[in-house]
């Protein structure tokens, strides 16, 4: 039984299924390889990959069925949403949930790694977490083998998300483990700070020469205690052969130290260092005996509306292509979304309820939709009806990308439900875009939470 047709691009669609007994859940991935003409041989790369691989904090895939020019990809289903979701904008997480959220990841990047498997678009839009907050690394369209029979190769397939990729990765060739570790450099300061530290890592950035010139003393790195600033300095090391490894990063003071779960920012058993920061002044880089002792140092584009400056590059999914400069990197992943819901779990449409991105209005549905309207209108939005009771929404991000989201209007008999999900860009300012809306709305908003059965929803949810 389909309950949730998920996000989709093009012809591409992720549903959830439940057995109508058990009440078991997979999400099911439906390729239409007339897509492309290489899609179907990539598809199939992408499940003899993810096939080998059994972790517990990577997505399971079950079995794959072919029925031409269809392909159906069956997928372990991840109630608890996706990563992103967690972080809060310019904010981010508690020092000790975003350690247990990165430990994790680590593991399963070490395990990817063992295998000689690199993922190649690693971000919290692809990590996604179970019914218990766990962490479920998943869309494996980018994967590779680097390694065989214990020879590596260097990789040359220019593709990813700019905002997570390694400087080396635009050069190319390059090698992967490296180049994974980058990314989840990225994302450490993702879960510490709630923002991205550059748009790309290229000489033209300048919060990237910021960075590379040993200038810390601001946003985002301001945020962040010493011991994590160590960590960082080594992941995000521009050098590829002295950035840390997995074994470098699991001995490091940041990762193996205890924290306290007492709720603070600072939750060390001490005050963090502090920092020095000469420059802060002046702008001026730090000189390199003045710098911390701590070691060495997408948005994704996806759908169908890419930047120019993607090419042709984005008309086929994310499996990797060949790509001939940084202007024809091959962004974001193959299909916008691994799931097609976010929630935990009594009954199938409950397994909604975890997604933050959602609230109770006191209006009816009409009125509901014609507030939306007015607001997007006020906001600057392009928007369209795509369907009865939702509308998709379009702008630009912070760095001028493309970002595109539903908000769907949905009687529940007692309230209606705004929902609202990212269809394709980056999810921290999908949730500075949500918070925004939700702000002006403070006359309309119910105060009770989403924790009740939704199953009256089943057909109306898109």
């Amino acid at each position: 039984m389909i309950l949730d047709p998920g996000p989709h691009r093009s012809q591409v669609t992720v549903h959830l299924l439940t057995n109508r007994t058990t009440g078991e859940a997979v999400a099911m991935k439906v390729i239409d390889t007339r897509l492309h003409a290489t899609v179907y041989e990539q598809a199939r790369k992408e499940f003899t990959i993810h096939r080998r691989l059994e972790h517990e904090s990577i997505i399971r895939v079950y079995g794959v069925r072919k029925e031409l020019p269809l392909m159906y990809l069956f997928l372990e289903y991840a109630p608890g949403g996706e990563l992103y979701d967690k972080i809060e904008p310019d904010v981010g997480l508690p020092q000790l949930e975003a350690q247990r959220y990165f430990r994790q990841i680590i593991g399963g990047v070490e395990y990817l790694h063992r295998l000689g498997i690199a993922h190649r678009d690693l971000k919290p839009e692809n990590i996604l977490l179970d019914n218990h907050d766990n962490i479920k690394i998943s869309d494996f369209g980018m994967a590779t083998i680097f390694r065989l029979n214990g020879s590596e190769r260097k990789l040359d397939k220019r593709c990813g998300t700019l905002p997570y990729i390694a400087p080396e990765v635009l050069r190319g060739p390059y090698r992967a483990e490296p180049a994974d570790l980058w990314s989840c450099g990225v994302i450490l300061v993702a879960l510490l700070t709630g923002e991205l530290p550059w748009d790309e890592p290229t000489p033209t950035q300048p919060e990237y020469r910021g960075w590379r010139d040993g200038k810390i003393c601001t946003a985002p790195w301001v945020k962040v205690d010493s011991l994590a600033l160590g960590l960082l300095q080594k992941l995000l090391q521009h050098t590829p052969a002295r950035r840390a490894t997995v074994q470098t990063v699991r001995e490091s003071a940041w990762f193996k130290r205890r924290l306290r779960p007492d709720g603070e920012r600072w939750s060390l058993d001490g005050p963090p260092a502090k920092r020095l920061c000469p420059a802060a002044a002046d702008g001026s880089p730090l000189h390199p005996s003045l710098r911390m002792a701590c070691s060495q140092p997408a948005p994704a584009l996806r759908g169908d509306t890419p930047p120019a400056r993607a090419g042709a590059a984005d008309d086929v999914p994310s499996f990797s292509q060949p790509a001939a400069g940084a202007d024809e990197l091959l962004l974001g992943t193959q299909f916008q979304n691994t799931q097609p819901g976010t929630g935990s779990s009594q009954t199938p449409m409950q397994r909604l309820v975890k997604r933050m991105t959602r609230f109770f209005v006191t209006t009816s549905q009409p009125e509901t939709l014609e507030r939306l309207k007015e607001l997007f209108d006020g906001c600057g939005y392009t928007w369209r009806f795509t369907g009865s009771c939702s509308i998709t929404v379009q702008t630009l991000d912070r760095r001028k990308m493309p970002l595109t989201f539903k908000a769907s209007v949905l009687d529940m008999t007692d309230h209606v439900l705004v929902d609202f999900r990212l269809s394709k860009g980056c999810g921290l300012d999908f949730k500075r875009h949500f918070i925004r809306i939700k702000q002006k709305l403070p006359d309309i908003l119910l105060n009770v939470p989403v924790n009740w059965s939704v199953a009256a929803a089943t057909n109306s949810v898109p």
